[in-house]
């Protein structure tokens, strides 16, 4: 179970954006638990975001919350490989020392301010707002970062981004089949073959010109 008072207290330290805070994350109980849940809420918050796409493709609604979960579980998996990437490169800039679990934790809470992710799902204002939450998502992994390792801010600014780095290598080159494989998955889950939103308009307009196609060659033919 997760301990409620713990996952208020890792979120708001990410929301304040406070180091102070952030720097006792890793020390609260049960820290590990209530890290994945802000993990988790904001791989679905961010999916719901994006639910436009399993409208577009018309996914049934018990589906359509089954997809919702398989994303905030494949998020799960997303940020573990990011803190691995984040100590990998850590470890590698300021040696063998870092504490992994600390940062492991301080990198996921720093997840809690994309759990407001579905507001992307709000008409000309979604966007900007979810470039708004993940840039204050990563304020908070920096702050974190410095928090635990007592580090500068080039340093943090560093760990950061070259670990978002090396994970976006990975998933373009030996991670492609983990990549296809949660594709797939996606696409089980709402039991269509997912695509994306304008490529579901094109399809629509095919759709509708073959309809017309069809009521026009009727209509000569009753001619």
């Amino acid at each position: 179970m997760v301990d409620p008072a713990s996952f208020v207290t890792a979120a708001k330290a990410a929301l304040t954006l406070s180091m102070e805070r952030l720097a006792v994350v890793p020390s609260l109980p049960d820290a590990s638990t209530a890290t994945l849940l802000i993990v988790l809420l904001a791989g679905v918050s961010e999916a719901a975001g994006e639910s436009v796409v399993l409208f577009v493709n018309r996914v049934r609604p018990r589906r359509f919350f089954l997809s919702l979960a398989v994303s905030g579980l494949l998020f799960v998996f997303t940020y573990l490989f990011l803190s691995g990437s984040v100590i990998a490169v850590t470890r590698w800039l300021l040696g063998p020392d870092v504490r992994a679990f600390d940062m492991a934790i301080v990198v996921g809470a720093a997840f809690a301010p994309r759990m407001f992710g579905f507001l992307g799902f709000l008409p000309y204002f979604g966007q900007p707002l979810g470039a708004l939450l993940q840039a204050w998502s990563v304020l908070a992994a920096l702050r974190g970062v410095r928090a635990v390792l007592g580090a500068g801010i080039l340093e943090a600014i560093a760990a950061v981004a070259l670990g978002a780095l090396l994970l976006a290598v990975l998933q373009r080159t030996v991670g492609l089949p983990l990549v296809y494989v949660a594709r797939r998955l996606l696409s089980a889950t709402a039991g269509v073959r997912l695509t994306s939103i304008d490529e579901a308009v094109e399809l629509s307009a095919a759709e509708d010109d073959v309809l017309e196609d069809e009521v026009a060659r009727d209509g000569v033919a009753e001619e």
